[in-house]
């Protein structure tokens, strides 16, 4: 428990960690963050300003002790795995890798993933720098250290131009962060992922540089992961989507249905030249009626059936989730078409 220590995790998170396990040499606990394990690495050799910023990025699978009542599903775990990365920078750089890294989570939630019902909410500690005492079990106690990295994160956001809204009290222990928040179809709100600016590391991991005068100086960090939580944001997916994804995103892309069993060899030339999609050859002993049943059940967004006038005329009939029947198109076209939608995610 000596590193948990060390950051600052115990006390501040103790309550979101399992309980910690005696063995023969010391204490251990379930990795419920991945920064600690990262500042070591960055801690085991000398560093320059010539190598800042540095980035370290990672997936990690973390454990957190989350409340039986809160467990939902995908939407809140125990077991998570995160996109994590750790930016070491200078006082200078911050300011812009903590706007790029915004600039990322937003790029990815809007421009990849089409996400709209989200908001960046900036969150500070209590009466922003002020620290009251009753604050002093919940963030380390530095007010200039506070204050100086809320105005860093406040600029950051400023310039960024997005839309954001302040909470209070919802700071990190050890810095303030900007939270993307999402709403669940029922309403409920959940950080879907964070973008945290750390003051606290470098001193206690003593996470330094030289500067070009050859002085030591402390690193800032910054914490982040676009993604978060795969599994929740799996399943912000599920729900944007209501399980019909866009055919980029799709686990299965394409099903090829043969009409009987004497197709198979056609139908497994045809399934053969989608090589490089999500494809299923579905030659099962059942009627074509069922097959398309249960891919319209699923939201499979393309089924290529296969008969013997698509045979004689190398084509496949196509039917496209919520349009039907497209007629029949020649497998190489076909195959142009969707690399086309896949390429411009559409």
């Amino acid at each position: 428990d000596t590193l948990y220590k060390t950051s600052g995790h115990l006390p501040y998170y103790k309550d979101s960690m399992f309980p910690p396990m005696e063995l023969d040499d010391g204490t251990y606990y379930l990795k419920a963050m991945n920064c600690p394990h990262t500042h070591l690495i960055y801690r085991a050799e000398p560093r320059s300003w010539r190598d800042l910023p540095l980035r370290f990025a990672e997936y990690g699978t973390v454990y957190r002790y989350e409340l039986s009542g809160t467990l939902a599903g995908l939407l809140r775990v125990r077991g998570m795995t995160q996109n994590d990365a750790h930016i070491y920078c200078t006082e200078e750089q911050v300011e812009e890798e903590f706007l790029k890294v915004m600039q990322l989570h937003e790029f990815w939630y809007t421009k990849v993933f089409g996400i709209k019902n989200f908001y960046m909410r900036l969150s500070l500690p209590d009466r922003q720098a002020g620290l009251p005492s009753k604050d002093k079990a919940k963030y380390i106690a530095d007010p200039k250290g506070w204050k100086k990295a809320v105005t860093i994160v406040q600029s950051a956001m400023k310039r960024s131009g997005f839309p954001f809204e302040v909470a209070e009290g919802e700071a990190a222990f050890y810095g303030p962060k900007v939270d993307f928040q999402i709403k669940s179809v029922i309403g409920r709100e959940e950080s879907a992922s964070t973008n945290q600016l750390d003051f606290i590391a470098a001193k206690r991991f003593n996470l330094i540089y030289k500067d070009k005068d050859g002085k030591d100086k402390p690193v800032y960090v910054i914490h982040r992961a676009p993604l978060g939580s795969h599994e929740r944001f799996i399943a912000f997916l599920i729900e944007q989507y209501a399980g019909a994804f866009p055919l980029w995103l799709s686990p299965e892309q394409v099903w090829v249905l043969p009409i009987s069993d004497k197709l198979n060899g056609y139908a497994q030339s045809v399934y053969a030249k989608l090589s490089g999609f999500r494809a299923t050859l579905k030659n099962e002993n059942e009627t074509l009626g069922k097959k398309i049943r249960q891919g319209e059940m699923l939201k499979i967004p393309y089924l290529l059936i296969v008969g013997e006038k698509e045979e004689k005329a190398q084509t496949v009939s196509v039917r496209q989730r919520g349009k039907g029947d497209l007629g029949q198109l020649p497998v190489e076209e076909f195959v142009k078409q969707i690399r086309g939608e896949v390429t411009k995610r559409v």
